[in-house]
């Protein structure tokens, strides 16, 4: 409590100036975007910078793609593949066909890591009729994919005059950037009146929780995210907090590289963490279990038509000692170190010591390794460690953004698959992209919660502070 209190009397030393704070709402994230280009948005800060800057011709809604720029599409199969003619809506100031054109070229052209996910895509051309483009597809394309990957911000649409002339990425979202200080702030502005959305908002850069609670509480700050340490504040139990669940799964990847990582062996380490204890004691009940990698709270969206099922590996260790014995390489494996890695943080560090203590109860040695994120993600996809805490953030609500790429054995290591789990005939079905439906995605779903090739853990929930101020409008809490 001392060392908290004097961090805020350092805070309010440095922030004893008032800055000028002329946004209606201000919001805090924890780094500067890397670009404000949509084609390198894959981290977090990006992707949710883009919801205020960029539209693309699909949006999510429910965990299902639907029109946003587009207003309808027809979808033909023709004997060279697929082809799908797209009008676009008719606003004042939405985009013409030859931005899509320019857009969409650009992204198939250019260096986006996400390149990959676009080679369904084999042509773009102006339709004949007004305002509309036709897409040649691959022919095992699906619709529900095609959609899906068009409302990712890679595939956002930009003005095709302003990049051309400018270099400025002017698209078609709510907001636009008026001004950039790195590492201090970025102010946007409304390009339309809505009085469900604040006309002026200043995103804070803001890398430590500590400072933007402070911040808040000198009313200063509208949103921040809270982090695991702060859960258990006061101003973290009343109504000024948001919660999104389902976004984001916590597991531990298991090499499976090791031989001696057999199914048993699996079995025995899945069965001997107590998840709702860590979750109740450590995470203040701010966490959903899982079943395999899809988040519980998930599960009624995802897989309408199924009942939700319990959770996966419900702590038993009894159940763990007896397969234990039964893994590959017991007992020699009692007297084998294993190495444990994740972040170097605290937080995970925290959760990294109580899935330890785990493993040890069951007669295992492991040692932590805590690392910065780059050299941790970086060495896991070179095959390095025998067990890696690490957390997976949705690009978009859909079951198969928890399978693919996480267990497509063609993209081991950075490329996702961070197990390097193999399963042809998980591979098949992730492989044929024309079966992209509830009843595939649970088929997969059931066979990788059955291999186990992670420690199932936990969805953190994103908890944010939000201000009486922020709550006034009521589209905000979409953006974060």
């Amino acid at each position: 409590m001392r060392t908290f209190s004097l961090v805020f009397l350092l805070l309010s030393l440095t922030f004893c100036q008032k800055t000028k704070q002329d946004a209606e709402i201000s919001i805090a994230f924890p780094t500067d975007p890397p670009s404000l280009d949509p084609l390198f948005a894959t981290d977090l800060v990006s992707g949710k910078l883009s919801k205020f800057l960029y539209a693309g011709l699909f949006r999510i809604q429910d965990s299902r793609p639907i029109e946003n720029l587009a207003s309808s599409s027809v979808w033909k199969k023709e004997k060279d593949g697929i082809v799908w003619e797209i009008r676009l809506r008719k606003t004042q100031n939405g985009p013409s066909a030859e931005d899509v054109l320019f857009s969409l070229n650009r992204l198939l052209q250019g260096n986006s890591p996400r390149k990959g996910d676009y080679h369904f895509l084999k042509k773009i051309s102006l339709s004949s009729e007004p305002n509309s483009i036709i897409l040649s597809l691959d022919e095992n394309t699906s619709e529900e994919e095609a959609k899906e990957k068009l409302a990712l911000p890679f595939a956002s649409i930009l003005s095709k005059k302003k990049f051309t002339e400018t270099g400025e990425f002017h698209s078609f979202g709510a907001y636009r950037v008026d001004f950039w200080k790195k590492n201090e702030f970025i102010d946007l502005s409304l390009k339309e009146p809505n009085p469900s959305l604040p006309g002026t908002i200043r995103i804070r850069i803001l890398p430590q929780s500590s400072t933007s609670l402070f911040l808040y509480r000198k009313g200063e700050l509208d949103a921040f995210k809270l982090t695991d340490f702060l859960l258990s504040l006061p101003e973290a139990k009343q109504e000024n907090t948001l919660v999104k669940k389902g976004r984001s799964i916590q597991y531990v990847a298991i090499n499976q590289t090791n031989p001696c990582f057999d199914k048993n062996f699996r079995y025995a380490i899945n069965y001997s963490i107590n998840r709702q204890e860590i979750i109740s004691k450590l995470l203040e009940d701010k966490a959903d279990l899982s079943f395999g990698p899809v988040p519980l709270p998930f599960f009624e969206t995802a897989f309408p038509k199924t009942k939700v099922p319990a959770a996966s590996y419900p702590y038993d260790p009894k159940k763990a000692m007896e397969y234990l014995k039964q893994s590959k390489c017991y007992p020699k494996i009692l007297d084998t170190t294993l190495e444990f890695r994740m972040r170097g943080d605290d937080e995970n560090q925290t959760k990294g010591r109580a899935i330890l203590q785990a493993l040890k109860n069951i007669g295992l040695k492991a040692n932590l390794k805590g690392m910065e994120k780059a050299p941790l993600y970086k060495e896991n996809g070179e095959g390095k460690g025998d067990l890696t805490l690490l957390t997976w953030y949705a690009d978009y609500e859909s079951v198969w953004n928890f399978l693919d790429p996480l267990f497509h054995s063609e993209k081991k290591g950075n490329g996702g698959n961070r197990s390097f789990y193999e399963n042809e005939e998980v591979l098949k079905i992730l492989k044929d992209r024309s079966r992209r439906d509830e009843t595939t995605a649970w088929k997969v779903l059931e066979k990788v919660e059955k291999d186990a090739p992670w420690i199932f853990l936990w969805s953190i929930q994103e908890n944010y502070m939000i201000s009486e101020k922020f709550i006034r409008y009521e589209s905000l809490s979409d953006y974060l």
